[in-house]
């Protein structure tokens, strides 16, 4: 993949990250017709996964406690932190301000927020054999920023369909048991 980036995220841009394989965790993250990434969570590891983006290269984000970790690949200094509290989740980017991550209604919608209004509206769905992500750009910004701030919310987000699906089998295992 080219790590060459240009150009802006416009206002009203769709982008999507479709799972590649019904087997694996693996995504591509396109808007039309370009690729502009990846991100994977190797087998049996539910709190890392790896990305790729044009301009940024490689990433890795890594849940810890109560917080999720990306950087870029190597251990280099964290490109963001995404704390998780009690009021919800704010995501601190190296080059920008903080941005909330809020859930904007039920069922698996979120936003990116920051205090000039929505940046980022995320949806993810969960089929039987497949996940993807929908993210609607609601602020025109540079690609490269578009790209990072779209792989962070679809890492959050199918850490939580994952997380879902995980208590919804415990419970079924229990009621069996």
């Amino acid at each position: 993949m080219s790590n060459r980036i240009g150009g802006t995220a416009e206002h009203g841009q769709v982008i999507s990250l479709t799972q590649r394989s019904a087997l694996h965790r693996d995504y591509e993250l396109r808007a039309a017709d370009r690729a502009l990434g990846s991100l994977r969570w190797r087998l049996g590891r539910r709190s890392f996964a790896q990305a790729e983006s044009r301009g940024i290269g490689p990433i890795e984000f890594a849940t810890r406690r109560r917080q999720v970790i990306v950087a870029r690949a190597g251990g280099a200094e964290p490109l963001a932190t995404v704390n998780h509290g009690r009021g919800g989740s704010v995501i601190h980017a190296v080059e920008g301000h903080a941005l909330r991550w809020d859930k904007t209604a039920r069922g698996n919608h979120w936003a990116m927020r920051d205090q000039d209004g929505t940046v980022l509206v995320i949806a993810a769905s969960r089929g039987l054999l497949r996940s993807s992500v929908q993210i609607s750009v609601e602020r025109t910004m540079p690609e490269e920023t578009a790209v990072l701030l779209c792989l962070i919310g679809c890492y959050l987000a199918l850490s939580e369909l994952q997380y879902n699906a995980d208590l919804t089998t415990a419970a079924a295992a229990a009621s069996t048991g």
